[in-house]
């Protein structure tokens, strides 16, 4: 019973979660690219991963799951999105006892070299820029029950316009918990929590020229830009496998059906919802396909991945697909090692 009333109170408090107004706040926060999903399999599941991640990029979603890994562990990701841009994910995780995993990652956004323009010169100056955005973590995770997983990290974000520059401190937290109630497994995560990011740099820098007085300086003055917050974001997902070894639903060795629901809650927008689904074939082929509900224009994914644990390889590499509608498709690729 002692389960059964934790589920219980977890569902009734995300329920202030589930009736919020429906009123969007998009264009009010910095950090846009913390929202971008990191690692294949995650995002293939239509970002439906806090409650089943257990690979290094559990720091992004849910760092509980690094728990999970049970081994030391590198992965690398590469997110080709559109216009160019490009997002980079490297995360490393070591077991520093059977209760306790500790790991590091980096989620790096860049947006390629774009031409220069001023007001005088509309067509270009022949110099280039970019923009690039990083977020640095350090994450430990730690078993408190035989079902119950909880996970921290702290992480230094940046964005850098030209010579322009914010920087802030956040916090990530996690948890997953096997209900033991057929075979259902709950994953919680608060993301992106901290100060505020305010843009600072030498292109701000003004010369003040009064002209009623005639009062000239060539230093000492500086355009004053805005504060704004980093976005926080909320996950609640539950899963289930309706086919596979430990299925409550269907027993089978060699074939595994996993469904996911979740429910995804940023501070910057409207409440969104996330589906995914996964069939793995002898822990050997896995195919992904996940949705995405109120989402601008990211709707339908699609994935695979291959593990070679069987071939004697510890490692697995995986591939997912998104349609964001107008802006194209967005292709993802992941490769992992356990030693």
């Amino acid at each position: 019973m002692k389960f059964k009333n934790i589920i219980f109170f977890i569902l009734i408090g995300s329920l202030p979660l589930l009736a919020q107004t429906e009123l969007s706040k998009v264009a009010t926060s910095m950090g846009q690219f913390l929202k971008i999903g990191a690692g294949a399999r995650g995002t293939a599941l239509g970002d439906a991963y806090t409650p089943v991640v257990k690979d290094v990029s559990a720091m992004y979603w849910n760092p509980a799951g690094l728990q999970k890994i049970g081994r030391t562990s590198i992965g690398v990701s590469r997110t080709q999105l559109y216009a160019g841009i490009t997002v980079d994910y490297l995360g490393a995780s070591v077991p520093v006892d059977p209760s306790t995993t500790i790991g590091v990652s980096v989620l790096y956004l860049n947006s390629g070299e774009m031409d220069l323009t001023t007001i005088e010169e509309p067509e270009g100056t022949g110099q280039t820029f970019d923009a690039a955005s990083s977020a640095l973590g350090f994450s430990v995770a730690r078993s408190l029950t035989d079902r119950f997983d909880l996970g921290l990290t702290v992480k230094y974000i940046t964005e850098r316009l030209f010579r322009e520059e914010a920087t802030t401190l956040a916090f990530d937290i996690g948890s997953q918990f096997d209900t033991g109630i057929y075979g259902m497994k709950l994953g919680m995560s608060l993301t992106n929590f901290g100060g505020k990011m305010k843009l600072d740099g030498p292109d701000l820098d003004r010369n003040y020229n009064n002209e009623e007085t005639g009062t000239e300086y060539s230093a000492g003055s500086r355009l004053k830009t805005e504060e704004w917050p980093i976005p926080l974001v909320f996950r609640l997902g539950v899963s289930a496998d309706l086919l596979g070894p430990e299925s409550e639903v269907m027993k089978d060795e060699n074939n595994r059906l996993t469904l996911i629901l979740e429910g995804n809650d940023p501070v910057d927008n409207l409440l969104r919802y996330n589906m995914g689904m996964e069939y793995e074939w002898n822990r050997v082929f896995a195919l992904r396909v996940g949705y995405k509900d109120n989402y601008d224009e990211a709707k339908w994914t699609a994935g695979f991945g291959m593990d070679f644990s069987k071939f004697g390889i510890n490692g697995r590499i995986d591939y997912a697909f998104n349609d964001y509608g107008l802006l194209g498709y967005v292709h993802n690729y992941s490769l992992e090692f356990m030693f």
